[in-house]
């Protein structure tokens, strides 16, 4: 008897669980378009802009944008040529205030000021190899990914909006909509991962076809476990010197096991790209076996939905 009351409840939350995650996922995708028309205006004055030093009248340190709660801001105010103007400066180290002197990026179309450099910014890589958790996102910038970004959260809070409007009202189009959205979704997860085994395989033949030899010290190796849930399939890398510069590279299991600091590496090292690899060191095939099982599930959910 109590069973229909269960099955309602859980309905129920259900629902609403869907209806959280559809909010939550078009406030990031509305975050996401904020920040990807911020590094846009970015772009627009370190090419156009022309920089200009000013002294500060006046820094307030309160938060003017909900980004700012992630980041260290302080909104400059100054006098330039006789106008005043307010910019939004983000604080490395040190302490800006008043009678401070630095330079701005002074744009005179939009007639406005902005901190040179970006200001909200994608990890890099650092010293780290590009060939370790190599993905082709890694190479666009910063203005794609997020535009990337918020395109992704965006069709994916859609796509939930549309499983909240099916429980709630009868449409016979949408069901059919929501597969096409679904499968369309992991065909674009395949592409992508194609794209990327393929241009990691191109950026590993340039490293290895496309450079010089050298010789670099070993200061410590490393291992990883590929997943949190793997204790068999790990990943091994090696921090070396070479000149003034360390590098983090992957190295094979069988230099792992009888490299020690201070020993001696042959190395290909491309000073274009800044990367570096062992001689004897083979390309990792597991994203091909990753877009294999995606292009799977896309043919398995396809066939399944228009069979």
């Amino acid at each position: 008897m109590l069973k229909p009351f269960f099955n309602s409840v859980k309905a129920f939350v259900g629902l609403i669980t869907l209806l959280l995650l559809a909010a939550l996922t078009g406030f990031v995708a509305w975050g996401s378009w904020q920040l990807y028309e911020n590094e846009k205006l970015s772009q627009q004055f370190f090419k156009e802009g022309i920089p200009v030093e000013v002294e500060v009248t006046d820094a307030d340190r309160q938060a003017h944008s909900w980004y700012d709660q992630f980041t260290n801001p302080v909104y400059l105010t100054f006098n330039h040529q006789g106008h005043t103007y307010t910019t939004r400066f983000v604080q490395d180290s040190g302490w800006i205030a008043e009678g401070d002197r630095l330079t701005l990026l002074y744009h005179s179309k939009m007639d406005a000021f902005r901190q040179p450099g970006k200001q909200i910014s994608f990890d890099s890589f650092g010293d780290c190899s590009r060939l370790i958790n190599f993905t082709v996102a890694g190479m666009w910038s910063d203005e794609r990914k997020w535009q990337l970004l918020a395109i992704g959260f965006t069709v994916f809070s859609l796509l939930l909006l549309s499983v909240v409007l099916g429980a709630l009202v009868h449409l016979p189009w949408l069901k059919p909509l929501q597969r096409f959205i679904f499968v369309g979704l992991l065909l674009a997860g395949s592409l992508y991962i194609t794209y990327s085994a393929w241009q990691y395989y191109r950026y590993y033949q340039k490293i290895k076809s496309d450079s010089r030899e050298e010789t670099v010290t070993i200061i410590s190796t490393d291992y990883h476990a590929r997943s949190r849930k793997s204790n068999w399939w790990f990943r091994y890398e090696a921090r070396v010197q070479s000149g003034n510069q360390q590098k983090v590279i992957p190295i094979e299991k069988s230099d792992f096991e009888k490299l020690r600091p201070n020993d001696r590496l042959q190395v290909f090292h491309n000073s274009e790209l800044n990367d570096m690899m062992p001689l004897n060191y083979s390309p990792d095939h597991s994203n091909i076996v990753v877009a294999l099982f995606f292009w799977l599930l896309t043919v398995i959910f396809a066939r399944k939905y228009w069979s």
